[in-house]
This record gives structure tokens, C-alpha cells and sequence, in this order.
């Protein structure tokens, strides 16, 4: 693998659409023609030009597929021609290819640094198979390593979307072996060990209701009905005003949350959802939800 400046380099007028056939081949699978086109801006036969370019430089990268109609990846013989950490792909994979990420260090329009930054300990192959997954349609297995579960053994999971909770990647997934029949979850990237892809076994693609159309939790939206704590000092008060963008002269925010993703805006913002104040002890909350006897029948409905 190289750097994207010593790919500009060398090919110093193509090297972001080389690196754009790259990204989308390992994170994706697959690569058109319109793809390129229109990220760039160019004719077909420009992008059929730069194609040909990249299958001469990685020959063993790239295939035409025709049961997909799509310039595909080699599995078993694809090495990345550029160096691409797992968060800048995920960034792009939810943002858009961006060249300037591409660049060490990145390139910014002003100063910027990212506050608290984990670590990065997402391997890369790991991330792409599992991203791959999701735009095929077809299952994954793997270990997941979580405390709140032994059940450290394989898992089929057929991964879904990816999410990003403000520190963390993660991804959505149908976990077909789930003994209490909760197939539906959120899964850390950071915690999936040894993934196997299974994608030209028609028994692992995802199923109509393995979907993210099917999975109701993910489809129902809820309206949170927020209200500053009466807990809070008038001062605290003001604080929590200025940092959610609450007029002075009010105390409530309503917000959308898809109900999958509840339980993290919980912990963010520090909502308390007790239907009596008095019970599960005491802690530190910014909100309180007003309409939580209300979320809890929609819910329970909806389970």
C-alpha cells in the first residue's frame, strides 16, 4: 500500500479517481462506471479510462461482474492500493468520498481537532467486510466480545447500517442466532472479532424480514417531549438553555429519535424517564421526559 501522496505522485491527475475506485471497492464490493461519473463530473468513456488505469495498476483487485452489472472486487486477491484507516472510511462511507481525508494530516478549510479521540483499534479488513455486507445484503459471521453476554461464540449477523454516536462507530445488525430471539441490535465495530463473509452462499442473504425495512425499532420514530429538570439551579438552568439552543423564556425541547437509538440520547443528555421520581434511586439528569408513560405504550405496542 501506498500514501495518497505518493499515488498523487505518480499519477497526479487521476490519483483522487484511482483512490475513489479503491475506497469503493473494499468498502463497498463493488464499483460503476456511473459511480465515477458521477462523482467526477466525467463522460463514460473518461470514467471507462480511469477503470482501465486502476485494473492495470491492481490487476488482481477487479473483476466486471455480470450477475451484479458492476466492476466488483477479487476477493481473494485484493490488496489496497492505498493506505486507508477504518474511522476515515466509515467518515466517508457516511459522509461522502472526500479527498482531502485522504491527505496525512488531513486537510482543513480552517483549524480543526477532534476532542477526545479513541484510539483507533477498528481493523481495517474487518470494518470492509462487514460494510461490504451491508451494501450486498448478505451475512456476516463472527465473535463479539461484550460483557453484558457469554455468548462469545460465532454469531450469523447480517449487518444493516452504520451509526456514529458522537465517540464510537457502530452498526445495526440481524443476529440470526440470538437464543432469546432478540434479533434485532446495535453492535460496536470495536468488539467483533475473526469476521467471515458469506457472500455467494444464497442461504446467508438477508431474508425480507432481516432487513432494516422490517425492523420496527429502527422504522418508529419517537417524539421526546423534554422538559429542564426540576432538579437543575436557575443557573444550571440557563447553562442547559444556551447549549441546546432553548429560548431564554422556555423550559421544553421536542426532539426525534428513532427508538433503536433511544437508549443512547438517553445517556447523552442525561434524560430522566422514571415514571415516579422517587424510584431507582437518585442521579444527575439535564431533562426530564414528559411524555414517558406514552413512549412506554407505543413502544410496548410496537415490540
Amino acid at each position: 500500500m501506498i500514501t495518497f501522496e505518493e499515488l498523487k505522485n505518480t499519477s497526479s491527475k487521476i490519483a483522487d479517481r484511482l483512490a475513489f475506485i479503491d475506497f469503493m471497492l473494499r468498502f463497498t464490493g463493488v464499483v460503476k462506471r456511473s459511480d465515477i461519473s458521477e462523482m467526477f463530473n466525467l463522460s463514460d468513456a473518461a470514467s471507462s479510462k480511469v477503470l482501465a488505469e486502476y485494473s492495470h495498476l491492481k490487476p488482481d483487485n477487479i473483476e466486471y461482474n455480470r450477475t451484479v452489472r458492476a466492476n466488483a472486487i477479487l476477493r481473494d486477491s485484493f490488496r489496497p492500493l492505498l493506505d486507508l484507516d477504518s474511522e476515515t472510511a466509515l467518515g466517508m462511507l457516511a459522509n461522502g468520498f472526500n479527498r482531502n481525508k485522504l491527505s496525512s494530516p488531513v486537510r482543513t478549510t480552517i483549524p480543526f481537532e477532534k476532542i477526545g479521540r479513541v484510539p483507533n483499534n477498528l481493523p481495517t479488513d474487518s470494518v470492509a467486510m462487514i460494510t461490504r455486507a451491508i451494501n450486498g445484503k448478505y451475512a456476516i459471521s463472527c465473535c463479539y466480545k461484550t460483557e453484558n453476554s457469554s455468548n462469545h461464540g460465532r454469531r450469523i449477523i447480517i449487518p444493516l447500517s452504520i451509526m456514529h454516536d458522537g465517540s464510537k462507530w457502530m452498526f445495526r445488525g440481524f443476529d440470526r442466532n440470538d437464543p432469546k430471539k432478540v434479533f434485532y441490535k446495535n453492535f460496536h465495530f470495536s468488539r467483533v472479532r475473526d469476521v467471515e463473509e458469506y457472500f455467494q452462499n444464497k442461504d446467508y442473504q438477508a431474508e425480507p424480514e432481516e432487513t432494516l425495512e422490517a425492523d420496527k425499532q429502527w422504522n418508529l420514530i419517537l417524539p421526546l417531549q423534554l422538559q429542564i429538570h426540576p432538579d437543575r439551579t436557575p443557573q444550571e438552568a440557563t447553562r442547559i438553555r444556551n447549549d441546546f439552543g432553548i429560548p431564554a423564556s422556555a423550559n421544553e425541547l421536542t426532539i426525534e429519535v428513532r427508538c433503536a437509538l433511544m437508549f443512547f440520547v438517553e445517556k447523552q443528555w442525561f434524560i430522566d424517564k422514571r415514571l415516579n421520581s422517587n424510584q431507582d434511586g437518585e442521579g444527575y439528569f439535564k431533562f426530564k421526559l414528559m411524555n414517558a408513560e406514552m413512549l412506554k405504550i407505543i413502544m410496548e405496542t410496537n415490540s
